[in-house]
């Protein structure tokens, strides 16, 4: 039984993530095209592996590979998400027509929240919701040893015409017990771009589950049933180590909220300080979770950047959407890092629950006011497993799985928005081109980081993102 844990290529949009949705992916070209580690497949082919299963790693989106030798496997493994899932469909399907006996095993946030849409569809076998990796496991052991499919927790299959969908695999109690993700199995040759990352090679870590907020464009508390859960400090300090000594020179920390967790991260700053651990590393926060002094230490254990989910400047909008933030909060926490020298990202949404015109500018002003380093822009989109989702299919039923979405288009076009904002799907796309313009087109912006820049491979790495930002920003 061989097994492909594959990352597809997209023939819509050069770059996806098809990981969780957190209301407000970009598509690669305005975010100058960054490239990460496909961190949920590399923990599902971990697990395979060290169960004895024979399989194969493939990121054709890091490589832009578009053929495999398909035919050497019984069963391929895909991530998808809402907005990628008609297109992974489509090219699973290609894939089953050059490989008959091929079984297809998808996971990710749209087969957690919509699996009967996604077994609607003949090239998808087997769909697998919320955590994958024991799942997965489970399923293909029982496949393997012909054991009845019905007693396999988290999978959903056809049954004949009949739709099956077995009840919920427990969450992941303790999250030591996952392994290490063998990293030996990305692709070599392959560095993945990113205009954020201050030293290459780069890599992503997960060191937690799980988000204490409950905004209502995002599905991360439902896809994990409202519980935040991380490992413990011995295990992220061992994964530290086997990146570091791989090589790698910098992480992006990827868990929705690293900073919750007080006590361990700081047996984890202290252990990188004490070591003098060559690692810089960038984290995503949720404001009112991190505080100066925190910072200062996260600054001296390598820490470069923080990424927050800023969404609006004003508060009304805020509220609409449960962020449960203060915007007075959200000005300090960027004073704090500047005056401490640790860099920010701010992720901007608009078309909100009661946007309008007014509120989006006084959006695009916040920003430029707090003064992040930098920051994306994008607009609202109600995602399958979210409360807006719910109330929008209430009122337009032809939003069916929300796969409709187009990729080339998302977040540069407005859908469904006119059932919780007054603005119209051109008006929003107008005004993402000019957040873009008016937050980086600033003099004062461009000489900031002229200065800030200290290598050819910074220099590089930020002309080709800020090309990017460019030709989108005029509309091209």
């Amino acid at each position: 039984m061989r097994v492909l844990v594959l990352n597809p290529l997209s023939r819509s949009t050069k770059n996806i993530v098809r990981d969780l949705i957190y209301g407000c992916w970009c598509k690669g070209k305005r975010i100058g095209g960054a490239k990460a580690p496909p961190l949920s497949l590399l923990y599902v082919a971990t697990v395979l592996k060290e169960d004895g299963f024979d399989i194969g790693f493939a990121d054709a989106m890091a490589e832009q590979k578009e053929s495999f030798n398909i035919k050497d496997y019984d069963f391929v493994i895909i991530s998808t998400s809402t907005m990628s899932f008609n297109e992974d469909a489509q090219y699973l399907g290609e894939l089953k027509k050059e490989n008959p006996r091929l079984k297809t095993i998808v996971f990710g946030s749209h087969p957690t929240f919509m699996p009967e849409y996604c077994l609607s569809k003949k090239s998808v076998d087997f769909i697998v919701r919320k955590e994958p990796e024991f799942i997965i496991r489970d399923l293909l052991r029982s496949i393997k040893k012909k054991r009845d499919l019905t007693k396999v927790k988290g999978i959903g299959y056809r049954e004949g015409k009949r739709v099956r969908i077995n009840e919920f695999y427990p969450f992941i109690k303790n999250l030591d017990e996952l392994p290490i993700p063998d990293r030996s199995l990305l692709p070599k040759d392959v560095d993945y771009f990113n205009p954020i990352i201050k030293r290459m090679p780069y890599t992503t870590a997960m060191t937690s589950r799980g988000c204490p907020g409950v905004c209502t464009f995002c599905n991360v508390p439902d896809f994990y049933g409202g519980s935040f859960r991380s490992r413990s400090a011995e295990s992220v300090i061992e994964e530290i180590k086997q990146i570091v000594g791989m090589g790698y020179r910098e992480i992006w920390f990827r868990d929705e909220t690293f900073t919750v967790y007080k006590k361990r991260n700081n047996a984890i700053y202290d252990y990188i300080i004490k070591n003098n651990i060559d690692v810089t590393w960038i984290c995503n926060a949720r404001v009112g979770t991190v505080n100066k002094e925190e910072m200062k230490i996260m600054k001296k254990a390598g820490c470069h950047m923080i990424k927050f989910g800023v969404e609006s400047g004003v508060q009304r909008i805020l509220d609409n959407v449960k962020k449960n933030i203060d915007v007075r909060e959200t000005k300090k926490v960027f004073k704090n890092a500047n005056e401490v020298g640790v860099d920010t990202h701010a992720h901007v949404m608009l078309g909100m629950p009661g946007e309008t015109r007014e509120t989006i500018k006084a959006t695009i002003n916040f920003i430029k006011e707090i003064n992040p380093t930098t920051a994306t822009f994008g607009i609202c989109t109600p995602y399958a497993g979210t409360p807006l989702f719910k109330d929008v299919s209430k009122k337009d039923s032809s939003i069916k799985d929300g796969s409709s979405i187009d990729l080339k288009k998302l977040h540069t076009t407005g859908y469904f928005n006119k059932y919780f904002t007054e603005l119209t799907p051109e008006e929003l796309e107008r005004y993402v081109r000019l957040a873009y313009r008016k937050f980086y087109f600033r003099p004062s912006y461009v000489l900031k980081w002229l200065t800030k820049l200290d290598s050819m491979d910074q220099f590089k790495r930020v002309l080709l993102a800020g090309t990017n930002v460019f030709s989108f920003s005029i509309g091209q």
